[in-house]
C-alpha cells in the first residue's frame, strides 16, 4: 500500500493516492519526496546474474532517483510518502522507440494501404489530434514512460510541446515530415507526414525546414522498388544525413532489404527504423553497424497488424482489452461490418486468403545476428499503423522479440536500456540508477519468468508521480 505522511503532505505532493491517479502538480513548498521498500529491483543493463537485487529501496527527490539500496541499509527522509513495495517488482519505466501519433491504429488510419471511405481521412486526423491526451494517457497505463515519434506532419513538433505541458504523457521524441523516395498524396491534408525528395538539394531544403524545430531524428522512408537508382537514392539520404548530423541530429532511416540498409549506413545513418528483412543480415552490414554505432529497431509485430486486421482475423490480446483506447478497439473490430462494395482491392484479396499470416524466419534470424553481434537494439512497435495500437502492442512485440531468440532480460534490456537511446535521454532515463529520472514501473509478478507480467503494472511511476493503471484507463473518455 501506498503510506502519505500526513494529509498535507500528499496536498503538496499534487498526488491522490490510494487507487486512484495523480491528475495535476502543485507547486510544492518543499522537496516531494517518495519511497518504495522492500521490492525486488531488475536491473535490465546487467548480465543475468546480477540483474535480479531483492529488499530494496528506492527514494526519489521530485522527479529524480536519490537513493537506492537494500532496505535497511537506505535510509528514508523523514516525512517521505511511502510505497510498501514487499512481493512486487520494479523496472525502469518502457520506452516504445518506433510510434506515429498521426496514426491510430485503426482500419482508417493509411488510406494509401486501405482507403475506407466508411471515416473520411480528415475526420481521422482531427480525431488522433483531438485524442492526444487519451493517447497519452495510455501509454502511461501500460508502463510506457518514454516514446519516439519517428515521422509525421510538422504538427509533430506542436504534440511534443502538449506532451510536456499536460500532467500526464510520456516523454515523447520526435521527427518531422519523412524524406521520402515515393509519394503518398493520400496522406497530404495540407501538413503531409511524407514529402517525396526528387534530389540533394530538396533533401537539404526539407532538412533546413525541419530543424528549425530542433527535431531529435531526421527521418528518411528509403523506399526502393526495382528499376529505382540506388546510387541517386543513397545520393539523397547522404545529403540529409550531412545536414542533419551536422547539427548534432542523427539520421533514422526506414530501409527494410540489406542492400538499402547498408545503403543508409554508408550514408550516414545511426538508427534502422525496421527489421533488414529480405535476406540475411551479412559481415559488411554488422561492420557498418558499429561503425556508425546504431540503433536497431526490429518492429516484427507491425506486418502482421496490417494483416491480421485488413483480413478480419485481428482480435485483441488479453493486455489490450485492458489497456488499448475503447475507441480503437472498436473500429478495429470488424470489416464484415463494412459493406463489401467499400472494401478496397487490398482487403478483398485478404479476405479471400485462407492462408494464417507469418512472419518471414529472416526476420528472427537477423535479430539474433544483431544481438550476437552487440549491437543496440531497441523495441519499437510502429504503433499508430492498422493492427498495431498504442499502448498494449508493445506485449505482442515483445513476445515475438523473445519467439525470435531473445531472453527475457534481453527483451527488457531493449524496451527500456535500448528504448532510452532512441529517446536520445539515455543519461536520464532506461535505468534504476541514481540521479536519473524517477521513471519506474512497479509490477504484480516478476518480468523475467514471463514478460506477460509486463502488462500488469501495479503502478507506474513517471516524474516521481505515481498512477494507478486501472484508474487511469477509467479516466479515458470513450
Amino acid at each position: 500500500m501506498i503510506k502519505p505522511p500526513s494529509a498535507r503532505n500528499s496536498k503538496q505532493l499534487g498526488l491522490v493516492l490510494f487507487g486512484t491517479v495523480a491528475l495535476g502538480c502543485m507547486a510544492p513548498a518543499a522537496a516531494a519526496v517518495l519511497a518504495i521498500v522492500g521490492a525486488t529491483v531488475v536491473n535490465p543493463e546487467r548480465d543475468a546474474a546480477h540483474a535480479v537485487a531483492k529488499a530494496q529501496t528506492i527514494v526519489m527527490t521530485d522527479e529524480r532517483i536519490t537513493a537506492v539500496g537494500p532496505e535497511g541499509r537506505t535510509p528514508v527522509p523523514k516525512g517521505a510518502t511511502i510505497i510498501d513495495g514487499r512481493g512486487k517488482w520494479v523496472i525502469p519505466g518502457l520506452i516504445d522507440a518506433h510510434v506515429h501519433f498521426f496514426q491510430s491504429g485503426n482500419l482508417y488510419t493509411r488510406p494509401d494501404v486501405a482507403a475506407f471511405p466508411t471515416v473520411p481521412y480528415a475526420q481521422e486526423v482531427a480525431r488522433n489530434k483531438k485524442r492526444l491526451p487519451e493517447t497519452f494517457k495510455v501509454w502511461i497505463a501500460n508502463g510506457v514512460t518514454g516514446v519516439v515519434d519517428i515521422g509525421g506532419p510538422m504538427w509533430n513538433f506542436d504534440m511534443r510541446i502538449q506532451s510536456e505541458q499536460l500532467p500526464i504523457a510520456p516523454r515523447v521524441a520526435v521527427a518531422g515530415p519523412l524524406l521520402s523516395m515515393v509519394e503518398r498524396p493520400q496522406l497530404d491534408l495540407g501538413d503531409p507526414p511524407i514529402i517525396k525528395i526528387s534530389d540533394p538539394a530538396a533533401a537539404r531544403a526539407l532538412v533546413f525546414r525541419e530543424l528549425e524545430k530542433r527535431p531529435d531524428y531526421i527521418k528518411v522512408w528509403f523506399i526502393h522498388r526495382p528499376g529505382d537508382d540506388l546510387a541517386a537514392q543513397t545520393a539523397i539520404v547522404k545529403a540529409a544525413a550531412f545536414e542533419a548530423n551536422y547539427k548534432g541530429v542523427p539520421l533514422a532511416s526506414h530501409a527494410t532489404e540489406l542492400d538499402v540498409a547498408k545503403a543508409s549506413l554508408r550514408a550516414g545513418a545511426s538508427y534502422l527504423v525496421h527489421s533488414v528483412e529480405d535476406k540475411p543480415i551479412d559481415d559488411e552490414f554488422i561492420r557498418l553497424a558499429k561503425k556508425n554505432n546504431i540503433i536497431y529497431c526490429p518492429t516484427l509485430w507491425v506486418h502482421l497488424g496490417y494483416l491480421y486486421a485488413l483480413s478480419n482475423r485481428w482480435k485483441p490480446t488479453e493486455a489490450e482489452s485492458r489497456l488499448a483506447d475503447p475507441q480503437i478497439l472498436a473500429a478495429l473490430g470488424g470489416i464484415d461490418k463494412i459493406p463489401e462494395a467499400e472494401w478496397p482491392p487490398l482487403v478483398k484479396k485478404l479476405m479471400a486468403d485462407p492462408a494464417e499470416p507469418k512472419l518471414s524466419p529472416v526476420l528472427y534470424a537477423n535479430l539474433r545476428r544483431v544481438r550476437d553481434a552487440g549491437i543496440t537494439i531497441a523495441m519499437g512497435t510502429d504503433a499508430g499503423n492498422i493492427g498495431t495500437v498504442h499502448g498494449p502492442s508493445i506485449f505482442r512485440e515483445m513476445a515475438m522479440m523473445q519467439e525470435a531468440g531473445l531472453t527475457p532480460l534481453e527483451v527488457l534490456r531493449s524496451a527500456t536500456v535500448g528504448g532510452s537511446r532512441a529517446l536520445r535521454k539515455d543519461a536520464d532515463t532506461g535505468t534504476v540508477t541514481v540521479g536519473k529520472y524517477a521513471d519506474l514501473v512497479v509490477l504484480e509478478s516478476d518480468p523475467l519468468a514471463n514478460l506477460q507480467n509486463l502488462s500488469h503494472a501495479w503502478r507506474v511511476i513517471k516524474d516521481g508521480h505515481v498512477y494507478n493503471p486501472v484508474e487511469l484507463m477509467k479516466s479515458i473518455h470513450p
